[in-house]
């Protein structure tokens, strides 16, 4: 009887040490006299894919004790929670989208990031003869009229958007003439850039990437950068803040403070010093 009742006050006051270090770590992390809250952070997958913002956010949060939630989706999708207020501030990558959604008066302003380029990876062997051009124009002819396999983000990100212009300016309709039922050599996965590059690769087909995503997954891949160095591929990152006359419910204080904090000499050296196997995945260009 003895030791039962040892035992039972030995697992009650054990349990009791649980529960109190518990309570002291919720209490802790959670309810910061002098946090900031959260931000709600839309951004790119690209910038998530890439591995940056596991680089930089980090640093943000203990600065300005705070926590970011990110959401990354393709830009068309982020510039729409901005509409409808799900999202605090934007990092996208899409200039006449993010002009509109400013001149439309939701975002309060647009504040130049950092850049990099877009690219056109396929398969090593090169079967559109392509490897080493610069001609994006005689590129996109070449996969049209070859019917030759090229894989799409088709999610509306700013991936898409570029992929799109860039039919379009070698004269192809891209609603009528290529992302039709038809073109068995065109394929749309709706996804990601990372799952876009994993499709492409599965299919040995052609896609257009952006540099950061592709060098963080080049060692899995068997794709080769064949297109490269067109003044069209010129890959634009800005940052945008919702606007709280909108949604009043926008942390208005911690958008601005992350927009200053991200265009900081600081933090825009991060940004250059960001790389994966030894390249430099974005040139950072903060007016400031």
């Amino acid at each position: 009887m003895e030791r039962t009742r040892t035992i039972t006050m030995s697992v009650l006051i054990i349990g009791m040490i649980m529960i109190a270090g518990l309570v002291v770590f919720t209490v802790g992390c959670t309810f910061k006299t002098d946090s900031k809250g959260v931000l709600m952070l839309a951004t790119t997958t690209s910038t998530a894919n890439s591995g940056l913002l596991d680089h930089i956010l980090p640093e943000f949060e203990e600065e300005y004790n705070c926590m970011v939630k990110v959401t990354p989706v393709g830009t068309g999708q982020a510039l729409e929670m901005g509409r409808n207020g799900d999202a605090d501030v934007l990092l996208v990558h899409a200039p006449s989208s993010e002009i509109e959604f400013v001149e439309d008066g939701y975002g309060t302003a647009r504040t130049l990031v950092m850049y990099n380029q877009f690219i056109i990876v396929g398969p090593g062997a090169d079967p559109a003869g392509l490897k080493g051009t610069s001609n994006t124009t005689a590129a996109m002819e070449t996969f049209f009229e070859g019917e030759i396999k090229f894989v799409s983000r088709g999610d509306d990100s700013g991936t898409h958007k570029k992929e799109k212009s860039l039919w379009e300016a070698a004269g192809y309709d891209y609603a009528t003439e290529v992302d039709i039922i038809d073109n068995d050599w065109y394929l749309s996965v709706s996804a990601g850039m990372g799952d876009t590059l994993t499709r492409a690769n599965e299919l040995e087909a052609y896609t257009l990437a952006d540099e950061g995503t592709y060098y963080s997954y080049q060692s899995d891949l068997d794709l080769d950068i064949i297109v490269s160095g067109d003044s069209q591929l010129f890959n634009q990152y800005s940052v945008v803040p919702v606007n709280p006359a909108k949604h009043s419910h926008v942390n208005e204080e911690l958008a601005n403070d992350f927009v200053e904090w991200l265009t900081s000499p600081e933090v825009q050296q991060m940004i250059a010093d960001f790389t994966a196997d030894g390249k430099q995945l974005f040139t950072p260009n903060a007016e400031v």
